[in-house]
């Protein structure tokens, strides 16, 4: 499905809910949310039943979903023959930006409803402190959303079929840490890979060395694939 395209961040951000099935897919991911928190926050033993053990597990599995909605976003902007639709580089800005507000969004709903769900399963005695490493856990689980949207921008800019693009965030990222966890040298994968930069960021607290991970893991998953997709749409739309 295409939707028209404007260049605001609002009607990006309405895209969203534009079908039944982008409507489908945004409850999807509040739900996986919220069950993963209370799952995890009542299955775990009463001494881990904290705010910085529950919420890395939950934001992990939601950025599993949070790249198809990104992904959908620059894909609109393309026509069937994946061509982009205007002669400007607007448009894209303003669906990059969407995208962010969008998981920011979920970052800070997944750590509200761990939250919750850690107070829920603690009780009136909890056998721990369950604020412990809050804040870093807290800013850190936010920010680490942002790297799957940008990974689903890169796909819908890249791929040309939406169902492709959507499954390309999982499979790409799990294969290339799967290689290189058996072909590459230990910690590699931290370098590389979005899991293996998001695996320090949302725990926290974050090292020199695991911000220099996150960069570089930014870079080549997050900025050099949307770079290169936004390039490729602006020089085919010069030429229609």
């Amino acid at each position: 499905m295409h939707v028209k395209t404007t260049s605001t961040v609002g009607d990006g951000l309405r895209a969203l809910f534009a079908s039944e099935t982008r409507i489908a897919l945004v409850i999807a991911t509040v739900l996986v949310g919220a069950g993963a928190a209370f799952g995890l926050a009542f299955f775990l033993s009463a001494e881990m039943r904290t705010f910085a053990d529950v919420t890395p597990f939950a934001q992990l599995t939601v950025s599993v979903l949070t790249p198809f909605a990104a992904a959908v976003l620059t894909f609109d902007l393309r026509d069937r023959d994946g061509d982009y639709r205007s002669r400007t580089a607007e448009p894209l800005r303003t669906r990059w930006i969407a995208a962010g507000i969008y998981g920011l969004i979920m970052g800070v709903y997944v750590a509200v409803i761990s939250g919750v769900a850690v107070m829920v399963a603690q009780g009136s005695q909890p056998l721990a402190d369950p604020w412990a490493g809050a804040v870093p856990t807290a800013i850190g689980s936010v920010l680490v959303q942002l790297i799957p949207v940008g990974v689903g921008c890169a796909a819908g800019l890249l791929v040309p079929r939406l169902f492709l693009a959507a499954l390309s965030t999982i499979v790409v990222p799990i294969s290339v840490t799967v290689l290189l966890g058996f072909l590459a040298p230990r910690g590699t994968a931290d370098w590389l890979t979005p899991l293996g930069a998001a695996g320090h960021l949302v725990p926290g607290p974050m090292t020199i060395l695991n911000w220099a991970q996150l960069v570089i893991t930014a870079g080549l998953w997050v900025v050099l694939p949307n770079v290169i997709g936004r390039r490729l749409l602006m020089r085919r739309a010069s030429r229609v």
